[in-house]
């Protein structure tokens, strides 16, 4: 598999008629009530903010799994939704801490965010996803010292999960046609879903009470 697009491509072999990838969507929804559920729990309106952000991104990332529409407007919308839960990290951050990023944070962050333009236009969904990913960590750890005993706890577990996502997309992109070859109607890309499942239980289990 040379290229991977979000959702056409992720190892759940979509089925013609109703729903495209139904256990990949059924996961989502799981996540969505487990999201939604800690987002009525939510006090202040910075951590109501993030939640929300992160529940937009998962019922965006549901309705790809329901309804696969031709072109890149699935990923372009999921990409920019990413943007929205980080920004909403940064915002509770500095809600919380009441420190204003450096100059130097700020200009490593532009540089990564302009290498995350570029991706989106010339690299595959790999390169954005780490792109990303960086942006996110880079945040929980700049910071850190800041945070509460329970954040920085869920700090460690929360970078291992991103982690695990990476490596089981790298794994889709790379191997996701042997595994149809030999399992054709199992739905692969459950394994990266369960890890967003356990992956935003975590982030939504401690940030809710900032």
């Amino acid at each position: 598999m040379n290229e991977y697009t979000f959702p056409f491509n992720t190892c759940e072999k979509p089925k013609k008629n109703g729903i495209a990838q139904p256990y990949s969507a059924l996961f989502n929804l799981i996540n969505c009530v487990i999201i939604f559920y800690f987002l009525l729990k939510t006090k202040q309106k910075y951590t109501f903010i993030l939640l929300f952000s992160i529940l937009c991104f998962e019922l965006f990332h549901a309705f790809s799994h329901i309804l696969h529409i031709q072109g890149s407007i699935q990923i372009n919308i999921t990409h920019s939704l990413t943007y929205f839960m980080n920004l909403a990290f940064f915002y509770v951050f500095y809600c919380y801490t009441n420190k204003s990023p450096s100059y130097e944070f700020m200009f490593y962050l532009v540089a990564l965010i302009s290498f995350d333009i570029y991706s989106i236009f010339n690299l595959t969904i790999i390169y954005y996803l780490l792109s990303q990913s960086a942006i996110f960590i880079s945040l929980l750890l700049y910071y850190f010292p800041l945070l509460p005993k329970f954040i920085q706890t869920s700090v460690y577990q929360i970078i291992f999960f991103v982690c695990v996502i990476i490596l089981l997309f790298l794994n889709e992109k790379y191997n996701c046609e042997k595994m149809l070859k030999i399992y054709p109607y199992f739905p692969y890309h459950i394994f990266i879903e369960t890890i967003g499942i356990i992956l935003f239980y975590i982030i939504c289990s401690n940030f809710y009470k900032l």
